[in-house]
């Protein structure tokens, strides 16, 4: 068995069980064995990716620790959610995954806890159903509140065919109407502009910029914090001069690109569209697929989302694990 020590280094356990001291803080530190756990684990989806995962620590308080050859993160459910584990990245088949559950189920059990694994992803159900067989009974299910959308990377680009008109009626409007508007990609630099931005938005809408269950103002400046270290694409539209719209990004394994955080000034009709477009075409010119989060189940943003036409969903689980015995 292994664990992170606190500079994001493997190191051996020489206990049976896991303790609460075996796990630390997630920082940018754990950044290259999250990474290299995650590509074995090959999931799609956004929440996994570790720049979602840092940016929106704060509201989850994730600590980590490597347990059977997993990348393992446990919270006490933040400001968002029930306690629970994320899906383990790496080696996970069936075995592991029992030897991960043997160690932590008894932490979650210590604290009174439900034993809850979220962001499970249907191919992995099957090795939960094995757990049957270990000791353990599962329960499984999903909200489509929270499944990633999927889109097809060309035709986000091309806006081409008659279900995207509208989109590239947007577009071409936009470009009619600011002649003077630039596009660059997005670099560390440009962060006051881009969260004053943000800032500007949560203030019209007067909501608390620290309020994570209303506004991604600190995950968005957690992003620029470390965003040298981070492996992030984005772009800004500047009218003026000045920033008027931005998005961030980055690319999974195979190719796909996701978007995690996307903001425009409304003042400047068409600029969603074109910031869409724009870092798609100028950050990601070869993706297949374009993965755009979810919705949340907020009414304005499911019909924005599902006005792009999406391709496909990644479902997300939450898989309640009890021991039987």
């Amino acid at each position: 068995m292994f664990f992170l020590n606190d500079s994001g280094n493997m190191e051996g356990c020489d206990f049976f069980h896991m303790t609460e001291d075996a796990f630390h803080e997630l920082s940018i530190e754990d950044k290259a064995a999250y990474e290299a756990c995650h590509a074995i684990s090959g999931s799609r989806l956004s929440d996994l990716c570790f720049v979602s995962r840092l940016a929106w620590n704060p509201g989850f308080g994730y600590r980590v620790a490597m347990v059977a050859d997993a990348f393992c993160m446990v919270s006490d459910g933040g400001v968002f959610c029930r306690p629970h584990l994320a899906m383990p990245l790496g080696v996970v088949d069936a075995g592991h995954l029992g030897r991960v559950m043997d160690e932590i189920v008894p932490l979650f059990e210590d604290k009174g806890w439900p034993m809850a694994v979220m962001y499970v992803e249907e191919s992995h159900l099957p090795l939960f159903e094995a757990l049957r067989a270990q000791g353990y009974d599962t329960d499984a299910s999903f909200s489509q509140d929270y499944s990633d959308y999927i889109y097809n990377g060309d035709s986000m680009r091309t806006l081409s065919g008659k279900a995207l008109h509208a989109k590239r009626t947007h577009l071409n409007r936009f470009a009619r109407d600011y002649p003077d508007h630039r596009y660059d990609p997005v670099c560390a630099a440009d962060g006051p502009e881009c969260l004053e931005l943000v800032h500007n938005w949560c203030r019209e809408k007067e909501f608390d910029l620290n309020d994570l269950n209303v506004c991604d103002y600190v995950p968005i400046r957690m992003v620029f914090e470390h965003f040298d270290r981070l492996d992030v694409r984005g772009g800004v539209i500047r009218i003026g001069g000045a920033i008027r719209a931005f998005a961030l990004g980055c690319t999974l394994e195979d190719g796909t690109a996701v978007i995690h955080f996307e903001k425009a000034d409304p003042a400047y009709q068409g600029l969603y569209a074109a910031i869409n477009n724009q870092v798609l075409c100028r950050e990601f010119p070869d993706a297949l697929l374009v993965n755009r989060e979810e919705d949340m189940g907020i009414e304005g943003l499911r019909k924005a989302k599902q006005s792009y036409q999406p391709v496909s969903f990644a479902d997300k689980y939450t898989v309640m694990v009890r021991r039987t015995g």
